[in-house]
């Protein structure tokens, strides 16, 4: 996998490491100068078990992108409020959305993440396995590798007549 060999090159030559997820950072401060700039932004596979109600996505996704493909199947979960915002940043941060006084936050609706260490390693991440550094990444913004998958627990949700009204 080339986050993998990411990692380990930036641990072998002292790189700091920074992650473009969706590219949501208008300013560009989430990117390190004089280091590797791993970008995830075409990582954009999703999957949708309506049966389970569960997504995996990857980590370039956009909300729209998101939001399509469980929509497909009448299914949501919290994430955000701008189309394009990516999934990973916005869920690592904690990910206030619309649904959110019904369904919680972005992170309360993660069920697993698959994550590179820091010397290269891969683990998953659930409230099963590896709970604590799920707990870490649930809101703590990062520094505890880089995500390369998230699952989603997704609800039903039926036709929306209104949005916002300002």
């Amino acid at each position: 996998m080339d986050v993998i060999a990411c990692a380990r090159f930036a641990r072998e030559h002292d790189l700091p490491v920074s992650i473009r997820g969706g590219g949501h950072s208008i300013t560009g401060t989430k990117v390190c100068d004089d280091g590797l700039v791993v970008d995830l932004s075409m990582m954009k596979t999703i999957r949708v078990d309506p049966a389970h109600r569960t997504a995996r996505a990857d980590p370039g996704l956009l909300l729209a992108e998101f939001d399509r493909e469980t929509q497909a199947f009448g299914l949501v979960t919290t994430m955000g409020t701008f189309s394009i915002t990516g999934i990973a940043g916005l869920t690592l941060g904690g990910g206030l959305g619309w649904l959110m006084s019904k369904h919680g936050l972005a992170c309360d609706n993660l069920v697993s993440i698959d994550l590179v260490t820091a010397d290269g390693g891969l683990v998953t991440a659930s409230a099963r396995e590896n709970d604590d550094l799920f707990w870490g990444v649930r809101g703590g913004s990062g520094n505890f590798g880089v995500v390369t998958s998230f699952e989603y627990q997704l609800h039903p949700l039926g036709p929306v007549l209104a949005g916002l009204v300002a």
